[in-house]
């Protein structure tokens, strides 16, 4: 096809890289409050609009199909800067061990979007490709895609999936349990924006938190140490440790065992939280490392793949 887009379409951000480029928005829809068919405004520009109901569409899977293509429509064409789709086709990244009507809705949006052509792409193919490993090797290692409500993880080996698993568990339980920590033990009441930015935060000692007192409802400033909310995550990462096992469980014992020493790569936006890799290292006893830019890992790595670069195109990424 003469123009593609490559896309990454998550629960929290969705992310589109062209030829010429790279773009991310927000997965998210301004509703006219007078009319909640009617879309004001799509990503970060809707968050201005007062009085605007919000929608996530592709949340807990793509519950509204037309929606989800409207926002993804408007994505591409500011990306493209173009007017229309005419001729331009999707490449989307597909995670495996979901059922077969959540695939099918991803193929759905992406026609209802107005692509031309759209086709599937392996999301742990692609991440590891974005993240620069070497897919093509004998000995298998592990990549594991961290969304804000799901975990993907699968065994990579001479250049396909030895095997695959997701699990309805991601980053979102981390923004929980802070926003449950500061309700609980300090009576403060903070957004989910503002707890994501936190688990990322924690390199420093201390930790200024802009929240709101739960008794006055008074905004105040409060500081925090690190050390206290790295505690209180910990739960959390026993959690996804568990989850990564459970994969490691399933898999060829042959396989499984390379991974004492090519360990596991991670990305996707929940990757980000800082100081996860060494955590979960410490937990599974094996290596854990963190892809240079993990959020736009799978969609840098499909846009490779779908190019050829380094090599012929590779037909296998097409589910």
């Amino acid at each position: 096809m003469s123009e593609y887009l490559a896309v990454d379409q998550g629960s929290s951000r969705t992310k589109l890289m062209a030829r010429s480029g790279g773009f991310s928005d927000e997965t998210r829809a301004a509703l006219d409050p007078q009319n909640s068919l009617r879309v004001i405004a799509a990503g970060e520009e809707g968050r201005r609009i007062l009085g605007a109901g919000a929608a996530y569409p592709v949340r807990g899977g793509i519950a509204d199909i037309p929606l989800a293509a409207l926002l993804l429509r408007r994505f591409a064409l500011r990306a493209l800067k173009r007017r229309t789709l005419v001729g331009v086709g999707a490449f989307i990244a597909a995670r495996g061990g979901v059922p077969e009507h959540d695939r099918e809705a991803l193929l759905e949006v992406g026609r209802e979007a107005g692509f031309k052509r759209v086709r599937l792409v392996s999301a742990l193919l692609a991440g590891a490709v974005g993240a620069g490993m070497d897919i093509d090797g004998e000995r298998a290692f592990m990549a594991a895609d961290i969304g804000r409500e799901s975990l993907t993880c699968g065994l990579i080996s001479n250049g396909g999936l030895l095997c695959e698993r997701t699990e309805r568990m991601g980053s979102v339980i981390f923004d929980r349990r802070i926003m449950a920590y500061f309700a609980e033990e300090q009576g403060l009441l903070i957004s989910s924006r503002t707890a994501e930015g936190l688990k990322k935060s924690l390199a420093g000692p201390m930790l200024r938190v802009s929240c709101r007192d739960a008794a006055s409802g008074r905004a105040k400033t409060v500081e925090l140490r690190s050390s206290a909310l790295q505690s209180e995550l910990a739960p959390c990462v026993n959690r996804l440790s568990g989850a990564i096992l459970r994969a490691i469980d399933s898999a060829p014992a042959e396989a499984a065992g390379d991974l004492v020493d090519t360990g596991i790569l991670l990305f996707g936006g929940g990757a980000e939280q800082y100081g996860l890799a060494e955590a979960l290292a410490g937990r599974l006893g094996i290596p854990v490392v963190t892809a240079p830019s993990p959020e736009f890992a799978a969609v840098s790595g499909i846009r490779e793949l779908t190019e050829g670069r380094g090599g012929k195109r590779r037909k296998f990424v097409e589910l």
